[in-house]
């Protein structure tokens, strides 16, 4: 299943964040593909797609960005297979 994890950053931690991830690279963790990540141009806000079948796996990698805010795990699926 494909996840759209939503990262609301702390105020004035974007600069940070991104070269943290641009440092760190994607999480590499078993059971965790990363699919891709966009920033929100407006806000601060950095949405991560990931695939996994264990969504508590998912939240677990999440945490690891946590000292940059705070973040929701939507699950989701392609439009077509609505």
């Amino acid at each position: 299943m494909k996840f759209m994890v939503q990262f609301r950053l702390n105020p004035g931690s974007k600069k940070k964040a991104v070269e943290s991830f641009e440092r760190m690279g994607p999480n590499r963790n078993p059971g965790v593909a990363f699919r891709g990540a966009w920033i929100a141009v407006r806000s601060d806000v950095v949405f991560v797609l990931t695939e996994s079948d264990d969504e508590a796996l998912v939240a677990k990698v999440s945490e690891i960005w946590s000292e940059y805010g705070d973040c929701q795990i939507h699950p989701v699926i392609d439009v077509e297979n609505f």
